[in-house]
């Protein structure tokens, strides 16, 4: 079909826009015709057909999958090493700590004793997914910290 006359490839294209919807067999055809066309209106025309054929199937709640953790910046956030500045409110010293986003408590490196902190607002709390996005001792250490900061 690359080889031929443009007015006959145009026709065949709308064509199977038409009537092809759902086809793989069409689908294949168009995409196998738009790796070799070089003509650029063809090509275009070729990727509307495309996306006229093309069967769009939205997945039921059965099939829904948790987000892939990189795709979720609430998890990324819980998941993530921060290294915060602090004045411990024992001795009064300053220095930095590090800590994982779902820690609401840290030991002092001057003096030893617990720093609490106040976990932020996250979507893991209201998201279905939201412990097996971030794992379930992180989710549990995570509302734990937000409790406590309650």
């Amino acid at each position: 079909m690359h080889n031929e006359d443009a007015g006959e490839v145009t026709q065949a294209l709308e064509e199977i826009g038409r009537t092809g919807k759902g086809d793989s067999n069409a689908m294949k055809a168009v995409q196998e015709f738009l790796r070799k066309e070089k003509r650029m209106p063809l090509r275009i025309l070729a990727t509307q057909t495309i996306v006229k054929i093309k069967k769009f199937v939205q997945p039921t709640t059965e099939q829904f999958r948790k987000p892939i953790i990189f795709d979720c910046p609430g998890a990324e956030k819980i998941k993530r090493v921060e290294i915060i500045d602090v004045t411990c409110p024992h001795c009064h010293k300053k220095g930095t700590a590090s800590v994982a986003g779902f820690e609401n408590e840290f030991t002092c490196e001057s003096c030893g004793e617990v720093i609490q902190r106040d976990l932020p607002d996250s979507c893991i709390e209201k998201c279905p997914v939201g412990s097996e996005c971030v794992g379930e001792e992180r989710y549990r250490k995570y509302m734990k910290g937000r409790r406590a900061g309650s």
